[in-house]
């Protein structure tokens, strides 16, 4: 099983966590874990910068600068059931307010 940490995720039917990580088989997100905000050193754990979510936040929302990224990414999954599309991480936004900047960026992981 591989695993993901980043500082935060937001998958849908999952709580948001800060400081977790996603458990996968075979590319299918089996659970995500609530780290209580500490990650520790785990054989094999993988950890990126940012914001884990469904890719489909990276292929369906059109992001402006000033965008409240949660609320979207919510609202996408509330009207899409968005879900096992893979993953992608969000890097480069205002994490103090959850605000999609002008550098901000989303890639796919693989």
């Amino acid at each position: 099983m591989r695993k993901i940490a980043a500082n935060y995720i937001l998958l849908p039917g999952f709580e948001f966590v800060k400081n977790g990580y996603v458990v996968l088989k075979d590319g299918k997100v089996m659970d995500v874990v609530n780290t209580g905000g500490e990650i520790r050193e785990i054989p094999c754990l993988e950890f990126y910068g940012g914001m884990i979510v469904d890719d489909s936040v990276r292929q369906y929302i059109k992001w402006v600068p000033g965008d409240p990224i949660r609320e979207k990414i919510l609202q996408l999954y509330r009207e899409n059931g968005a879900c096992g599309n893979g993953l992608a991480l969000i890097q480069g936004v205002d994490f103090t307010r959850f605000i999609w900047m002008l550098e901000s960026r989303i890639v796919y992981l693989r």
